[in-house]
């Protein structure tokens, strides 16, 4: 058929990975979901090599706790710019339009904007709404002016049916003109930091649902913070204005500053993906010097470690079982014998070792292996013979 059941080289946060996790990991999957479950406000990070399978272990929790949580995946290395409105535009995706409905007619109705006249006629009270969701917020939100015009939406959403339409673009993270924000009476869209973390705090505090947030790439602010360090700087503007640190460390320690914040929102999990315990310690060195305290929110790191030796025989036959459901072929190898066709067991245990059981690595090996067989005109055997042969079998 010309298909290669391992053609996916690595998984990432926008494409759904649908193969479960080899039973090595089971247990820490398990612990994962009870820390969940059982706390909020709290960072966990999750520390593993490049290609040991972080991303592949985001799909297993989001496939597992999709009934209780909102689970959100953002690569920090995309999404440092625009840090808020980005990472509102990825909650309102998972989130969708109907929950999103729900919430600001709960608001609605809580803050008594929904009336009866004479005891019969339903209207809505618009003013008194927005007055009762002011005097109920105002200690717990920072920034009134982002507070108000949230509110102005919210309410014009449910209680004003002429602006409904701009109000759920505006809450959906479209980009306003001058005519919309001035039509639902505010000066913002959610491009504005404030106005999209005021907004996100209010839709994530009064979900029906928990919110997770699986932060990959943390690297990247150490990474900025090393810019110096890594190239040659012929001209520093410091030398002239007397500033001490460049625009990429400040980059980086408002990019931690706003993570920080994130946990002000009540009963937000941050999970955080690190490659090594280095990384880990550089970050909290940064974040004592904001805010030393804000430590206790780490919880104790989970280590994602190589895959062990029956792994890759299970993540084998799981990977063909799942490609031969998806093409429609389920039965295809049933008469056979050999339950690692067309491969052998001999041959699965010399990847193992040559990849020192790096999932990435492992899945690279496959792919190469089964597009000789699909491209090439030698027999299976013949192919397969030269891979076992150890001048064959090289370090991917």
């Amino acid at each position: 058929m010309g298909i290669n059941p391992f053609r996916r080289f690595v998984a990432t946060g926008e494409i759904t990975e649908y193969l479960g996790l080899v039973d090595s990991r089971t247990e820490l999957l398990n612990y994962i979901k009870f820390m969940i479950e059982t706390n909020e406000n709290f960072i966990l990070p999750l520390i593993g090599n490049i290609g040991i399978g972080k991303t592949h272990l985001f799909w297993a929790l989001k496939s597992e706790l999709k009934e209780k949580f909102n689970i959100l995946y953002i690569s920090l290395d995309n999404i440092y710019k625009k840090f808020f409105y980005n990472l509102y535009s990825e909650f309102i995706d998972e989130l969708g339009v109907i929950e999103l409905r729900e919430i600001t007619n709960h608001l609605c109705n809580k803050w008594g904007g929904y009336k009866k006249k004479y005891g019969f006629f339903p209207f809505e009270d618009i003013q008194k709404a927005r007055k009762n969701a002011f005097n109920e917020w105002k200690y717990s939100f920072n920034n009134k002016a982002a507070l108000e015009e949230s509110i102005n939406v919210i309410t014009s959403h449910q209680l004003d049916p002429y602006k409904k339409i701009e109000a759920e673009n505006y809450l959906l993270g479209e980009l306003m003109n001058i005519r919309e924000l001035l039509m639902l009476n505010v000066e913002n869209d959610l491009r504005k930091k404030h106005n999209a973390y005021t907004m996100l705090k209010i839709l994530i505090e009064n979900s029906k649902l928990g919110t997770v947030i699986f932060i990959d790439d943390f690297e990247t602010i150490i990474s900025l913070l090393k810019v110096e360090e890594e190239k040659e700087t012929f001209f520093d503007s410091s030398w002239l204005y007397g500033a001490e640190e460049s625009p990429e460390s400040i980059a980086a320690k408002k990019i931690l500053k706003k993570i920080m914040n994130l946990l002000k929102i009540r009963g937000l999990r941050v999970l955080i993906i690190l490659n090594s315990v280095n990384s880990l310690e550089e970050i909290k060195e940064l974040i004592t010097e904001k805010n030393k305290d804000f430590l206790i929110t780490f919880k104790k790191p989970c280590f994602l470690y190589k895959f062990e030796e029956q792994d890759i025989f299970n993540f084998y036959k799981n990977n063909m079982s799942l490609f031969l459901k998806n093409i429609k072929r389920p039965h295809l190898l049933e008469e056979i014998e050999n339950p690692y066709y067309p491969l052998n067991e001999e041959l699965l245990k010399k990847i193992y070792n040559k990849t020192s059981g790096n999932p990435r690595k492992i899945i690279k090996a496959l792919i190469e292996i089964f597009n000789k067989i699909i491209y090439d005109n030698k027999e299976i055997e013949e192919i397969l013979k030269e891979y076992n042969t150890d001048e064959y079998i090289r370090d991917f």
